[in-house]
């Protein structure tokens, strides 16, 4: 499930919320438009009522004003039918009979000859009323005499008019904002497909199959990008003095050591078997500690592009291990694939093979073989002998910083554990076993690109 704080879905409701706000208006301001239009549209058909009005205007035989002719909308004839006519002229007052008893109180108004005035005013029924008047002189024949002339129709019929006009405006605003959304959505991809194409470089170059991020981004990505290269670099110096620093504390405290373990011969020598032994038990604690400590320095500096040509590696370490009287005296086999490359740093693939096949080369009866091979992402790399094997209940005690079976044994008791460290810093594992054929040692590395 995506998380509430994503980027993704921010972007999405954020443009989702501003669709729906923009249609929102739209369909508020759409609707005002029809409304002013269908005004617009009742006042061009009153003021030529009106017109018609005026022209019908005559004498009466008693001497006063009349209608002759009304205008042609039968709802000037019907009660209270929401369209009406007013005229006020020589301090008599016409009116339609659709205003029935009522009259249109018009606004005291100072009306120019000719000119049409609008006006909202409440009618019958208390009804809201749209009426346009004006103000004419009659012609000679009538005494020039000056007619204020209005008509109003119910402005029931506009919200009417806007209401059905919205009604049929809602499917169609649906649709776009459908579009509207998918648009969204689709921009939002798009937009944040440069963050998602950084996240699968990182991940490239944490697995190895690159070194950098790149810089072909856009111009609002491309500084993430070159402070993710920046950083990789830095960690690359960083990593590189490490290893320059581990290496002169290797130098440096060696050969103090090594002085140490001349002085423990020359006391057993003398007879001093107990004071030797003590300082080689001090000498066993400094070395062990000087071991793990350079064995961190280095794992701490690995690399995600690192890469191991995992038969050449073995290769190489089976030459070295054969000139001694051990390795001389055993039957080798590497069965490897040429072209197999896991993702450790080869000088640790050395190291870590480099303790398996001397273990094997000093337990094993007759014949030790090396092999590896794929499975999916990984590689399994194995050292096989015909030698009797650790015990499982002992394996733990092995595997463990200083344990060692021989307590009298040479060596500072740290192959099998540094083993099991080189391979955890680099994202795998080492098992051993013991079976009939005799012990086998495993690794377990993540596959090179």
């Amino acid at each position: 499930m995506r998380s509430a704080t994503s980027l993704r879905t921010r972007l999405v409701a954020a443009g989702l919320a501003s669709i729906a706000l923009a249609l929102a208006l739209c369909a508020f301001g759409l609707g005002l438009l029809f409304e002013r239009h269908v005004e617009r549209r009742l006042v061009a058909e009153l003021t030529v009522q009106l017109d018609q009005l005026v022209a019908g205007i005559d004498r009466a035989p008693d001497g006063g004003f009349v209608v002759a002719r009304y205008p042609g909308d039968p709802r000037f004839v019907q009660p209270l039918s929401g369209l009406y006519w007013q005229i006020e002229v020589a301090g008599t007052e016409l009116r339609a009979r659709s205003l029935w008893d009522e009259r249109l109180d018009l606004p005291q108004d100072v009306v120019g000859d000719g000119a049409v005035h609008v006006h909202r005013i409440s009618g019958p029924l208390d009804a809201s009323l749209l009426a346009v008047e004006r103000e004419v002189v009659l012609p000679p024949r009538l005494g020039e005499t000056r007619a204020r002339v209005a008509a109003a129709v119910d402005r029931a019929e506009v919200a009417r008019a806007t209401a059905a006009f919205r009604a049929d405006l809602l499917p169609y605003l649906l649709v776009i904002g459908l579009l509207l959304a998918l648009a969204s959505v689709a921009q939002v991809r798009v937009g944040l497909r440069p963050l998602a194409l950084v996240a699968k470089r990182v991940a490239a170059v944490r697995s190895g199959v690159a070194t950098r991020v790149g810089a072909d981004f856009p111009a609002e990505v491309a500084p993430l990008a070159g402070e993710l290269d920046g950083l990789i670099a830095a960690r690359e110096v960083d990593v590189a003095k490490a290893r320059a620093r581990a290496a002169d504390l290797a130098h440096g405290l060696r050969t103090p050591l090594q002085a140490l373990e001349g002085d423990v011969a020359r006391l057993r020598e003398r007879g001093e078997d107990a004071l030797a032994d003590d300082v080689a038990a001090i000498l066993s604690a400094m070395s062990r500690t000087v071991e793990r400590e350079l064995a961190r320095a280095r794992l701490a500096g690995r690399s995600s592009a690192a890469r191991a040509e995992v038969r050449a590696i073995a290769e190489r370490v089976v030459a070295v291990v054969r000139r001694t009287p051990d390795g001389a005296a055993r039957d080798w086999a590497v069965e490897i694939a040429p072209a197999l490359a896991a993702r450790i740093d080869p000088d640790d693939l050395t190291e870590a093979l480099g303790n398996l096949v001397e273990n094997a080369a000093r337990h094993a009866r007759t014949r030790i073989v090396l092999s590896a091979e794929r499975e999916g992402a990984r590689i399994r790399l194995a050292v096989a002998d015909d030698g009797p094997g650790i015990a499982a209940e002992l394996v733990e005690t092995v595997l463990a910083r200083g344990g060692r079976l021989d307590a009298r044994g040479s060596g500072a008791g740290l192959g099998l554990a540094i083993v099991q460290d080189v391979a955890e810093a680099w994202g795998g594992s080492f098992a051993c076993e013991t079976s009939e054929a005799g012990f086998t040692a495993a690794l377990d590395l993540p596959a090179a690109a």
